[in-house]
């Protein structure tokens, strides 16, 4: 189970990760377009998801409840050193996408 728990977590991170950078791009070269609202609202609603589950992801919770008392934690197929700073990189990221994309839309 845990594996299919990391494999998932592993897309998820992989489809987030990719609307954040699709965001940033499309703030950056000015390109407003459904795919650029598709991004937007499936990353709406993964914070929205993060924030209401405390502000830890809920496939970490579930892989934390699988792992065996004593062992490490291991929730995604990342790097560890890139897993544990997996929201410290995204966050600002979405940041300068959303700054970017509202000035956009500020001045269309």
């Amino acid at each position: 189970m845990l594996t299919l728990i990391r494999a998932l977590h592993t897309l998820v991170f992989g489809v987030m990760f990719g609307a954040i950078l699709f965001l940033l791009y499309c703030g950056m070269v000015n390109q407003l377009s459904v795919w650029t609202a598709i991004a937007f609202v499936t990353i709406a609603i993964e914070v929205v998801i993060y924030a209401s589950n405390g502000m830890k992801c809920p496939l970490r919770t579930w892989a934390e409840r699988l792992t065996p008392t004593g062992q490490p934690v291991v929730d995604i197929y990342l790097p560890p050193w890139l897993s544990s700073r997996v929201v410290a990189i995204s966050t600002p990221l979405l940041g300068v996408a959303c700054g970017l994309l509202v000035l956009r839309l500020l001045t269309h």
